[in-house]
């Protein structure tokens, strides 16, 4: 019998396995996560130590971010390449030994360049990941396995917080760098020993003999396997995210990508400021921010359902709607004084959970919107946009804050256009996912 592998897989009950795969990649975001976020934990340690101005030491706060937006495009474009699991585990490696690294250095041009080195690991990552662990998984579980991936990072973030004070109490910081680094080169091998390459990228490279001798883990025999045939125009597959048949879907996803992510950085970066500038205490500001991330994270594992029920056009219009709303709510409350903490922090909350529930769906949207051939790359594509619209509202958004000077409006108004646009870039892609009784 024929069949591509996405049908047979998904005809047929979860294996441990795949479950093996999916727990396996996210432990590997999570470790992303907690080197990506150790260099924040030490900061005041590291200034101490060395005895340095915060001013001199930004650029090495910073470098891990340009790292990760080209390191997503560059691991996405490898992953289409040479495979999803060998990028990944180059990824693991890069951003591992860049850790290590970093826990030798003693000046922060040396460890400027280290965490940028290990900003591309960070980055390419993500697509890999998310590539690898959807194709393995039968598409009525995909939507809500991409949930859950996409929560791996932050959640590795938030481990490397709980965990640093007692490493830094026994090793200090080069300690926490060194465990960190060591341990993100441990999971990198058990991903190599655990997991097995896709057997969608096996065919979609023409290689049916390695596709149907890894598919038997989950198959078993008597199934011969074909390749994809979605996205094919023209009589031959899809090769690139701008063939004619996925230009709309890589240029509406951009723009969502890097505009709602922009909305999502301006109160998380600039939200203490902005917050204690009107009337908060830092540590109420801090609580906003804190329950805001948790609100995120739960909006995140949302989406898996929403897309399900919804489909993903709906879902981004909705998110676009309700952040524009709130977003207006928020400046209005904080223009006209006097809000109380509550109404701040549900308004905050309230952006950062539908803020998330909207990048989580793109992410769905792109990850099985894209055919097999170019797959990795589009969500790599996806994902540095992301990161572009964050890193521009992180540089301007206190230009923003002093153009208004005691008015919010100017901030407010550029969050606002941005949610905007996120409706837009819903209407500009033709590739979304479709709810169930429209499939």
């Amino acid at each position: 019998m024929k069949t591509n592998f996405s049908e047979a897989v998904s005809s047929r009950p979860v294996s441990l396995f795949q479950y093996a795969v999916v727990l396996t990649v996210l432990l590997v975001l999570v470790f992303d996560g907690m080197d990506g976020q150790s260099l924040g934990l030490v900061v005041p340690t590291i200034l101490k130590e060395w005895r340095i101005e915060r001013a001199a030491f930004g650029w090495a706060l910073s470098a891990s971010i340009f790292g990760m937006g080209l390191g997503a495009l560059a691991g996405g474009w490898l992953g289409d390449r040479i495979g999803r699991l060998r990028s990944l585990f180059v990824s693991v490696l890069i951003f591992g030994c860049a850790t290590i690294a970093a826990s030798r250095v003693g000046d922060v041009s040396a460890l400027t360049v280290l965490r940028f080195i290990g900003g591309l690991g960070f980055g390419a990552a993500g697509p890999n990941a998310l590539a690898l662990a959807t194709e393995w998984m039968p598409a009525r579980l995909r939507t809500y396995v991409i949930a859950l991936l996409s929560v791996g990072t932050p959640a590795g973030g938030t481990i490397a917080a709980a965990v640093a004070p007692f490493l830094l109490a026994d090793y200090g910081w080069r300690g926490l760098f060194l465990t960190f680094g060591v341990a993100s080169l441990a999971v990198g091998v058990l991903a190599l020993l655990v997991v097995r390459e896709s057997p969608s990228y096996y065919l979609a490279k023409g290689r049916s003999d390695e596709a149907n001798a890894v598919a038997r883990r989950v198959l078993g025999d008597g199934m011969e396997l074909v390749p994809e045939q979605v996205g094919a125009v023209a009589g031959g597959p899809v090769v690139g995210v701008f063939d004619r048949s996925t230009v709309r879907l890589t240029l509406g996803a951009s723009l969502a990508f890097s505009a709602l992510t922009a909305v999502v950085y301006a109160i998380n970066y600039w939200g203490t400021e902005l917050f204690t500038s009107h009337g908060l205490s830092q540590t109420q500001a801090i609580g906003v921010i804190f329950w805001g991330g948790i609100v995120s994270v739960l909006g995140a594992l949302l989406s898996g359902w929403t897309v399900r029920a919804f489909g993903s056009r709906a879902t981004i219009l909705a998110c676009s709607l309700v952040t524009f709303a709130v977003t207006l709510a928020l400046g209005a409350a904080i223009e006209q004084g006097g809000s109380s903490v509550t109404l701040v922090t549900v308004l905050a909350c309230a952006i950062g959970g539908v803020g998330s529930l909207g990048i989580a769906t793109l992410y769905s949207l792109i990850t099985l919107g894209y055919p097999v051939s170019c797959r990795s790359t589009g969500i790599g594509l996806g994902m540095m946009m992301g990161r572009a619209g964050g890193i521009l509202m992180t540089f301007y958004g206190g230009s923003l804050l002093d153009l208004g000077g005691q008015s919010v409006v100017p901030f407010f108004a550029v969050m606002a256009v941005c949610a905007l646009l996120v409706s837009l870039s819903a209407w500009i892609v033709d590739r979304h996912v479709a709810p169930p009784r429209k499939r």
